[in-house]
């Protein structure tokens, strides 16, 4: 072989070292941003849930109604935190709130005021790795599943035995709150779940949050972030597909997004609802961005939300 040749087909094989290194960095490095978490960060997003995400209003109503702050364990051990809204009478309903992606529990106020005005106890937890619970690793909707189908037992023993619980959530929030009623043990307490703006599989999700946000290959770097967030935190991208686990649901849904929403395209939606197998309701908010849809119409909002609560929350409509 020509000593040309040769050196070729060193530089090519250097070549191709380098590029699977460089694409071995990215994908540590995506999953360093997407999935990891650390106290700093968690302690940024509760600033910016306070303060990006309310007004000062919002959160003197909040402070006002003395939160009672509540702990609970995780099946694998996480210590978890939430504030609960009592109402001062017994009414039957509690809502169980679930925030979004790198965001806190204040986030879900201006939430928590529309079902409180509405007569139901209000539990707000801060999901696991964000606030002011532990762990340093992001579930993204998935490993919370199990955490909230621990949250109604909760509520339960906060409320009454027969208490009707619904379940709430945005964006990641909203993947969890899917999650979480699929499973087969979720108690018969909750009767209703309402998502806003959940994305449909994590595996596509975090490709179009990679290749709009990052500009990054996306196609090349999302299985190496996956398959280290399946050896760190056990469960890999794939299994996170909430479009599968909407069709366990037995309870209606209420889907809510935004047309305009860049985050989580609108044609995840439409997956989730053609997936769904129980009554449903659309709302889509026009010209409304990720999670915008409340504040940019708050009193459409509301009165989607309770046309939606009257027809089935009040009717009981667990699918038999």
């Amino acid at each position: 072989m020509k000593k040309s040749t040769k050196f070729i087909l060193a530089g090519l094989g250097a070549a191709a070292v380098g590029v699977t290194a460089g694409m071995g960095i990215g994908g540590y490095i995506s999953f360093l941003v997407g999935i990891k978490n650390t106290d700093k960060a968690k302690m940024k997003a509760i600033e910016r849930s306070q303060t990006q995400d309310n007004n000062a209003f919002n959160v003197e109503w909040f402070e006002n109604l003395h939160p009672e702050e509540i702990t609970m364990l995780s099946d694998d051990g996480l210590q978890l935190r939430a504030s609960f809204l009592r109402q001062p009478q017994e009414t039957g309903h509690t809502v169980i709130l679930a925030h979004g992606y790198h965001h806190a529990r204040m986030q879900m106020i201006p939430y928590a005021k529309i079902f409180y005005n509405m007569g139901y106890n209000v539990l707000m937890p801060d999901a696991r790795s964000h606030g002011q619970s532990e762990g340093n690793l992001i579930g993204f909707g998935w490993l919370d599943r199990r955490d909230y189908v621990r949250w109604v037992q909760r509520a339960v023993l906060l409320t009454h035995p027969d208490e009707k619980i619904v379940l709430m959530g945005i964006s990641m929030g909203a993947a969890t709150v899917i999650a979480a009623a699929g499973e087969t043990d979720i108690p018969s307490n909750v009767v209703a779940v309402i998502e806003d703006s959940s994305f449909n599989r994590l595996d596509k999700q975090f490709r179009h949050r990679l290749k709009r946000y990052y500009h990054l290959p996306s196609q090349e770097l999302a299985p190496i972030a996956s398959a280290l967030t399946k050896k760190e935190a056990g469960y890999s991208f794939k299994e996170a597909n909430i479009q599968e686990q909407i069709k366990k649901v037995k309870v209606p849904i209420m889907f809510i997004h935004g047309e305009s929403d860049r985050y989580v395209p609108i044609e995840m939606l439409d997956d989730l609802v053609e997936a769904a197998r129980v009554p449903s309701r659309v709302y889509l908010v026009d010209r409304a961005d990720h999670v915008q849809s409340l504040p940019t119409n708050p009193k459409r909002y509301q009165e989607e939300i309770k046309i939606f609560l009257e027809k089935y929350v009040n009717e009981d409509g667990r699918k038999n």
